[in-house]
């Protein structure tokens, strides 16, 4: 019996920007990645070594100059900006170390973000029931109608964490989603994290400067010099 495919295929991705001096400085070198449904990798590696550049290029937030990106069996490298805004919404979440919820809204609103794009008043429905259930999950059941500056850092990122989840995508990027958390609170978010993959099945990749975290993925790879590494376990 063959292997199951991947959800995720990097193959021989390239990526240049700008240089300072004039000509282009490469920043990943036909890099090649794949990641199985339900799996958790951590990327690490130096500052500048282009971690962030390469969750990008997973994420459809930039496009590579050459190689294939394939998420569950559909290439995405060649889809217009409307296909990929879609892909997005649907398939991929999004965690950042600057959480970037909105002041202005309750932490129930900024969990339905997402869902905004749908206009089907059932889907609506299911999605409200749904951010209940997870914002009660990860401990923010009464706290959905306050506003982020009501929250500690550490509920902040877990509205974030929901967020990034309210679409069941099936695959979860999280870009040094610990880094402006203390030890404990970051801590706890990782076991959440793990907790959500558990038990969604949703695959996660986390790009961190923290060994704390790495070491609790299924995977650690480095990216240095363009390429990426297996790192001994």
């Amino acid at each position: 019996m063959s292997a199951p495919a991947p959800l995720l295929r990097l193959a021989n991705v390239s990526k240049r920007y700008p240089g300072a001096a004039g000509g282009d400085l490469p920043v990943l070198r036909g890099l090649s990645l794949e990641v199985a449904r339900g799996e958790t990798v951590a990327i690490v590696g130096p500052s500048g070594c282009g971690k962030s550049t390469l969750l990008n290029l997973i994420g459809t937030l930039d496009l590579p100059d050459s190689g294939e990106l394939i998420l569950d069996g559909q290439r995405l490298d060649t889809l217009d900006e409307l296909a990929l805004a879609a892909t997005r919404n649907r398939q991929i979440g999004f965690i950042f170390q600057s959480h970037h919820l909105l002041p202005q809204c309750t932490v129930l609103e900024n969990v339905l973000v997402p869902t905004l794009a749908s206009g089907d008043t059932a889907s609506r429905a299911q999605a409200i029931d749904r951010a209940k259930q997870l914002l009660t999950r990860v401990g923010l059941g009464e706290r959905m109608n306050y506003r982020p500056g009501q929250l500690s850092g550490g509920e902040r990122q877990r509205c974030a964490v929901v967020r990034a989840l309210i679409n069941q995508p099936k695959l979860l990027l999280a870009d040094e989603p610990t880094g402006a958390l203390d030890r404990a609170t970051a801590d706890a978010l990782a076991a959440l994290l793990l907790d959500l993959n558990r038990e969604q099945g949703t695959a996660l990749i986390v790009v961190t400067h923290a060994p704390e975290l790495a070491k609790r993925m299924g995977r650690v790879l480095e990216l240095r010099d363009g390429v990426l590494t297996q790192m001994a376990a």
